[in-house]
């Protein structure tokens, strides 16, 4: 997306277009909820949050990695068999447990959520894994967190909080409150870049591009007009506005990039530095 040659699209927001103010917002709030983690989005309902993030960050030097992991779990209780066909997907995103100790690196889970169940299994897996790396049971917890955007509105009273599933304890969470209109955007109706990746098809991955249908160019085409979108000036000044009024100016992290989006970096004041006058012969 950032580098189209061969793409063979016209850029075209579509939809998006309609969702963007409430976008920008939503990926505020994951910004200061992951505090300067790596960014691990999750599925394929984030696409449109990375693909927008992509062009912000064009000639932008941040720390974090941003990365996708297009796993679909819905539903889903793994095997240990399928548990270990899952490790290599989650260390091709930089979430082996030993690397994140060695690196001393932190990330975020970002997903579109309802019950956490995706956020509870891929915890289990990393927990079991790490406890096999005789890192212990709360390596991971303490180093990956699980950024959930919800729904925006009243919960029911005795709803159940997706932060309290068993496999979350002790891991910090946070919720992200987003436009319900924007939630069912990327939840169920967006045009998603790759085909779903279900547990059954993990052991033997296609080896081909997803095909070109229609769907599948209309979210090429998205996801390239967000890139460019995220790389207009005036665009990364409203992000900018956006993130502080989520709080970004509490983040130490956060401020250079702020700066930056406000197309401050190069206007910081020089101090001239004082001519020393030689003391007169008396």
């Amino acid at each position: 997306m950032t580098r189209p040659d061969g793409l063979g699209v016209t850029p075209d927001l579509g939809e998006a277009g309609a969702y963007l103010p409430t976008l920008r917002a939503a990926l505020a709030g994951v910004l200061v909820a992951a505090a300067g983690r790596d960014l691990v989005f999750v599925g394929r309902s984030p696409d449109p949050l990375r693909a927008y993030l992509s062009g912000l960050l064009g000639g932008v030097a941040v720390t974090w990695r941003v990365s996708a992991l297009n796993v679909s779990l819905l539903n889903a209780t793994l095997t240990p068999a399928q548990a270990t066909t899952l490790r290599p997907l989650l260390a091709g995103v930089g979430l082996r447990p030993d690397d994140l100790v060695r690196e001393d690196r932190c990330a975020s889970l970002v997903d579109v959520v309802a019950s956490g169940g995706t956020f509870a299994q891929l915890h289990r897996v990393l927990r079991d894994w790490a406890a096999e790396d005789g890192l212990g049971t709360t390596c991971v917890a303490r180093r990956v967190s699980a950024v959930g955007l919800l729904r925006a509105g009243y919960a029911r009273p005795g709803a159940l909080r997706w932060s309290a599933q068993p496999e979350l304890r002790r891991v910090q969470t946070s919720s992200v409150l987003t436009d319900p209109a924007l939630w069912s955007w990327l939840a169920e109706d967006s045009p998603k870049l790759a085909p779903r990746f279900p547990v059954p098809a993990w052991p033997s991955p296609p080896l081909t591009l997803p095909g070109r249908s229609d769907e599948t160019l209309g979210a090429l085409a998205q996801a390239r007009a967000l890139v460019l979108v995220g790389q207009d000036r005036a665009e990364r000044q409203r992000m900018a506005a956006a993130l502080i009024c989520a709080g970004g100016l509490a983040d130490a992290g956060l401020r250079p990039l702020i700066r930056v989006w406000k197309g401050k970096q190069d206007q910081r004041p020089t101090r001239t530095p004082r001519r020393t006058r030689l003391p007169r012969p008396r």
